[in-house]
């Protein structure tokens, strides 16, 4: 860590020791005015900005709840929210560069396939079960980019069980800089958030839940359709339009165009049961 950022860093964590929230902030801000590329701080200002349960809780929280039969995680990396998966869930990780033997920790039945989710997901591998059963529960958090989770929500949709849930990972900007289309940021949420604004415009059919939670925010979709061709046929349409949309307007007004809730298990509960009440309707 650099030296301006470790004096910043300590001042603001002196500021949250005292309870000066506000305080905090504005340093941490400062901070990234004047160098964006500050990963600590960054980081700091998220846990700040969401507090409460972290992504990995909620990761759990909804493997326990949902008992998925069939988990797919597109991103594994090293496997830490793949091994969150228990049995008698059966998970299938996807990743093109795993770091390690990421299924060596995992408790419940896991494949895992080292290629593009693009690749995976046109021809999933028979012995997957992908394509004969589908998916209950599904997390998208693999390449960062609008058009790569525009790409892997349209293929995965494809596949989703009666009832099944996806998430989405990365879907609150921090900060302006760590939201651009192009990184620049060893912290970098990308600019994925763009299909929440996506999804309410042209799929009002599905039901979204921002959950926010550090670092990122996760979103929770349900109402998924097989059949829906709305996004597959106007991508091209999709990502001109959506291409300039500023993370400006997400840090502006996160509620209204990211749909964020609470970060309470309680409210995530009702929220999923009620659309089990919908679906069984």
């Amino acid at each position: 860590m650099q030296p301006y950022e470790a004096e910043m860093l300590a001042r603001g964590q002196q500021l949250l020791a005292a309870g000066q929230t506000r305080a905090a902030e504005a340093v941490f801000l400062e901070a990234l005015r004047y160098e964006p590329n500050l990963p600590h701080i960054h980081q700091a200002l998220a846990y700040l900005r969401l507090p409460g349960p972290d992504y990995p809780f909620w990761l759990a929280f909804l493997h326990d709840q949902l008992q998925p039969k069939l988990y797919v995680e597109i991103g594994v990396e090293a496997g830490d929210s793949l091994l969150l998966a228990q049995p008698p869930t059966r998970a299938i990780g996807i990743d093109p560069a795993p770091v390690g033997d990421p299924c060596a920790r995992c408790p419940a039945p896991t494949q895992l396939y080292s290629m593009t989710s693009a690749a995976f997901l046109a021809a999933p591998p028979p012995e997957s079960g992908l394509v004969e059963t589908g998916f209950d529960l599904a997390f998208i958090d693999g390449d960062h980019s609008f058009a790569s989770v525009l790409g892997d929500f349209i293929a995965l949709e494809r596949f989703a069980a009666p009832g099944a849930v996806l998430l989405l990972h990365d879907m609150i900007p921090i900060t302006e800089a760590a939201a651009a289309p192009d990184r620049e940021t060893a912290f970098y949420t990308g600019d994925g958030w763009k299909i929440i604004p996506c999804l309410r415009a042209l799929r009002p059919d599905v039901r979204i839940y921002t959950i926010p939670t550090a670092p990122t925010g996760l979103t929770l979709v349900t109402g998924l359709d097989p059949q829906s061709r709305v996004l597959a046929e106007r991508r091209d349409v999709i990502l001109a339009a959506y291409r300039d949309l500023p993370a400006r307007r997400a840090l502006e007004d996160p509620r209204g165009l990211l749909a964020v809730g609470v970060n309470e298990p309680a409210a995530v509960f009702a929220w999923l049961r009620a659309g089990q009440k919908d679906e069984n309707a």
